[in-house]
């Protein structure tokens, strides 16, 4: 890929969306800001922490972004693969917000046998919903960011065999926060911790939690980069003669 093409998809991919992003981020903080109000407790207040935590992937990807088109190898340099080993440890942060469905499913305060007159349930999904869907949009910008530069170092299959993979460890990296209770950062903190968390998620369950996980990760990657492709595509389909003539 050229350094044009990939100037060009990065900023596609560069200030506006992470404007709807910060826009919809936003909302989250607004919609729970709106739920403490009006019940007159905070709740849920982790999902801002879980959120924060979505966002450094993007930042992650931004910043490999901006090192690349500084650089004049046809290369990738040893910044560049730090910035690949950081955002892999953090890449499953946004897909874990997924995850805090638990919470609205296990909370015993709901009452679900009258959920059609219970406002509050509905409000609490729409929430639920929305936090969710940031972290997905959050971790499809960034990944395409890597998949961008992957591509660009080493070719479309390298490109997606990236994709490919990189879902399937993100599930396990899922699995090793919502279910073993790690974070990135025990990589730094608590390596022992670390790696006994991964040789404890190496069974069965973990293989089914890993193989769910990275199939959503997967699906919902495939599906908006199919989107964003039919948009590029027809906003570069040339108009018929006889519209061009007509505006002629």
């Amino acid at each position: 890929m050229s350094r044009m093409r990939t100037s060009s998809i990065a900023g596609s991919l560069g200030g506006p969306a992470v404007s709807i992003l910060g826009g919809a981020s936003l909302l989250c903080v607004l919609l729970l800001t709106v739920r403490a109000y009006q019940v007159e407790f905070v709740k849920y207040a982790f999902l801002l922490w879980n959120l924060f935590l979505a966002w450094i992937p993007l930042f992650v990807s931004m910043t490999a972004v901006g090192l690349e088109r500084s650089r004049r190898s046809p290369k990738p340099g040893l910044g560049f693969l730090i910035l690949v080993f950081a955002w892999l440890l953090f890449y499953p942060n946004a897909p874990y917000l997924t995850t805090d469905f638990i919470h609205l499913i296990a909370d015993p305060s709901y009452n679900w046998h009258r959920i059609d007159e219970s406002l509050i349930v509905w409000y609490d999904l729409v929430v639920f919903f929305i936090f969710s869907w940031c972290g997905l949009l959050l971790g499809y910008v960034s990944m395409r960011h890597f998949h961008m530069l992957v591509r660009h170092y080493g070719g479309p299959v390298a490109g997606w065999a990236f994709v490919g993979c990189t879902s399937f460890l993100a599930g396990f990296g899922v699995y090793l926060g919502r279910v073993v209770r790690l974070n990135s950062w025990d990589v730094l903190f608590s390596p022992f911790r670390l790696i006994n968390g991964i040789l404890g998620g190496l069974d069965h369950r973990g293989a089914i939690f890993t193989l769910l996980f990275g199939l959503l990760i997967l699906i919902v990657y495939l599906s908006l980069y199919s989107l964003g492709s039919i948009t590029l595509h027809t906003r570069k389909r040339p108009e018929p003669d006889g519209e061009r003539s007509a505006g002629t």
